[in-house]
């Protein structure tokens, strides 16, 4: 990163050449240089290229000189950013508006610049992030040389990064560089909620071990702040991982805490999360009668709060368990009910995957086979593949209790293949 990045960023930005904007007085191969990072600018070319550009001189002939209250300020919008999203506004307001009078300094322009598209991701305004991360970001710096960069710009550049591949769902990424941010002098609040992103991001990469182990961590840290939401969370985090381990007892005793914790909170989508987890868990357990309560009472706290978006996933559930339960009338009229509130094609067909056995169980083979079929095709197209192994066994067999044993050898293959890439991930 060095002035040069900046002077062609707005050179492009203004959309001139390097002839428009050298003029009479700089050549294009000396301007060129400039940009390159080969030549450093004397004040009086600076001078004649902020003029050039309308942008005030100090922006450019300052670029070396961090300015310590601008730099408490982003810090404090790093802070927030991370801890507290909602307070983070106005400080982006702030900085934007006098931007060319706070952000003289390079490596202050650069920390912003991270910081800013971190917080477009996290407020999920991804159209502003992008533009951020196009326009600005990619042009200005050299990603070998961040480690080269004081280490605020260089947390901010992992901070930034790891959220935006989490978005973009490369887990393992996101956590290399969620992991290289170092939390050495960070307050606390920092420290505990980039390691409990760590211990989800652990668990979405299947190393649970880590998973537990961070997130028992970023326990110790919400305690020592005594945020019981915070806490909460965690134990509901520690209940899914072993959820995932499929250590049920063990799950449902976080769960449990994460509820003692959950029902006293304003807020209750935490506890929806965890009356959720816990019907999936007593589900999988084989405890279907304890699974449908638990998701008819995370349903009813949904729709009762307002979450409607949220009510897919708990359809999908209780579903399964209305139909292990041979209730099938009533996984009829919910298949249909969360069938009228789809708003997300994925969303159908997660829907349409958890009604599959219903179609089975009431001898309606055709209507099987051609879910099974259609929740493969949409699957193999989708960013999420993990419903595929079972889909493909499911369609195996029933294209084997049919006798049409070729189009069930392949189905077989293709489960033998997904079973050894997700034991090789």
């Amino acid at each position: 990163m060095h002035i040069g990045r900046r002077i062609n960023i707005y050179r492009r930005l203004n959309h001139m050449t390097l002839n428009d904007l050298s003029g009479d007085s700089i050549s294009p191969a000396h301007l060129s240089k400039i940009e390159n990072g080969y030549r450093r600018p004397g004040r009086s070319t600076l001078k004649k290229i902020s003029s050039s550009l309308k942008l005030p001189v100090t922006f450019f002939e300052k670029f070396d000189e961090e300015d310590p209250e601008v730099h408490h300020v982003l810090t404090q919008f790093e802070q927030f950013i991370i801890t507290k999203i909602e307070k983070a506004q106005p400080l982006v307001e702030t900085i934007t508006d006098n931007y060319y009078t706070y952000l003289s300094n390079i490596h202050q322009e650069i920390y912003f610049l991270f910081l800013k598209c971190a917080y477009y991701c996290k407020i999920k305004d991804y159209k502003q992030a992008e533009h951020t991360y196009v326009t600005y970001i990619r042009p200005f710096i050299d990603k070998d040389l961040i480690h080269k960069t004081p280490l605020y710009v260089q947390n901010a550049y992992h901070y930034c990064e790891g959220i935006r591949h989490y978005q973009q769902s490369d887990f393992n990424l996101s956590l290399s560089h969620y992991k290289s941010f170092c939390m050495e002098n960070q307050p606390l609040a920092v420290k505990a909620a980039l390691t409990y992103n760590i211990a989800v991001l652990s668990n979405a990469v299947k190393n649970y071990r880590d998973a537990v182990d961070f997130s028992h961590e970023a326990l110790r840290y919400y305690e020592s702040l005594e945020q019981d939401k915070d806490v909460s969370m965690v134990y509901n985090l520690i209940g899914v991982v072993f959820l995932n381990e499929e250590k049920f007892s063990k799950s449902m005793d976080y769960l449990t805490q994460a509820e003692e914790l959950a029902k006293h909170l304003p807020n209750r989508r935490l506890l929806t999360q965890v009356l959720h987890n816990k019907g999936v868990v007593m589900r999988k357990d084989g405890c279907n009668q304890e699974a449908s309560r638990y998701l008819e009472k995370a349903l009813k706290l949904k729709e009762a709060e307002g979450l409607t978006a949220n009510k897919q996933i708990s359809y999908q559930s209780l579903c399964k368990a209305y139909i292990n339960l041979n209730r099938l009338e009533e996984a009829d009229s919910l298949f249909k009910e969360a069938k009228g509130e789809v708003s997300k094609q994925a969303d159908y067909y997660y829907l349409l995957e958890a009604f599959l056995d219903y179609y089975q169980k009431t001898g309606d083979d055709e209507a099987y086979q051609n879910s099974l079929e259609e929740c493969i095709e949409f699957f193999e197209r989708d960013a999420d593949h993990e419903p595929l192994n079972t889909l493909y066994l499911k369609l195996g067999n029933h294209m084997y209790e049919i006798g049409k044993y070729k189009r069930a050898a392949e189905c077989y293959l293709l489960h033998i293949k997904k079973t050894s890439e997700e034991q090789n991930t």
